[in-house]
């Protein structure tokens, strides 16, 4: 891959749209300089490089490594120093619950025998109700990998494009986890891996779908 390959992968695994990185990165730069238009000629091929300041910021939007941005090299995201990231405790404990069960979750107080529930704490605030799922799947790597916890908010169920999502399709009788997408009125569900097939990658929301809770953390065990 090119660089404009590179930045395009990312920002697509991001679920960044060319306008979104193009308002951060301006943000970033106090100038509105860099805008759609660039990212656009970007990802074409028809810049193939930054300067600095913008490099810069383009890799705080992107979340990765200017090294492999620019030239392909070394790990995609940074590497922190210690594999252990600390975060703020907020004091609410969240249950972990099956796939099946966030379909018909109420509350936690609801929750049948919780002693025999594992709790963790929630690294962010987040509504009283929310719950854990562990990722199974492939459908959201590279993000989100197999055996990753996502901490659901069920309070959260507002359509806001670009956030993950959990839905329940009545059709199939089955709850997904998918990334919100809202383009031209139309509300889809996209599966982010990239080496999904097209036709694998998009599921329209209709009637026989509903979103019953928002992604507010992720985490992913040692």
């Amino acid at each position: 891959m090119e660089l404009g390959d590179r930045f395009k992968y990312r920002r697509e695994v991001l679920g960044l749209t060319q306008e979104e990185v193009a308002k951060e990165v301006s943000r970033l730069l106090t100038s509105d300089k860099f805008n759609r238009v660039t990212v656009s000629n970007i990802e074409l091929g028809n810049q193939q490089s930054m300067k600095d300041r913008v490099l810069l910021a383009v890799i705080q939007i992107l979340k990765c490594n200017a090294e492999w941005l620019v030239n392909g090299k070394g790990s995609i995201e940074k590497i922190a120093d210690s594999n252990v990231e600390l975060v703020p405790i907020q004091g609410l404990m969240c249950p972990v619950i099956s796939w099946e069960q966030a379909g018909n979750f109420t509350s936690i107080e609801h929750l049948s025998e919780p002693d025999e529930y594992s709790f963790y704490p929630s690294p962010v605030k987040s509504g009283p109700n929310t719950y854990i799922l562990t990722v199974r799947g492939d459908s959201m790597s590279p993000k989100f990998e197999e055996g990753d916890l996502i901490y659901v908010d069920p309070n959260q169920i507002e359509a806001i494009s670009g956030k993950y999502i959990i839905a329940a399709i009545s059709e199939y009788q089955e709850v997904t986890f998918k990334q919100l997408q809202i383009l031209d009125n139309q509300k889809l569900l996209k599966a982010i891996n990239p080496d999904y097939p097209p036709e694998l990658k998009y599921l329209k929301i209709n009637n026989n779908c509903q979103i019953i809770g928002t992604v507010v953390a992720h985490v992913k065990p040692l």
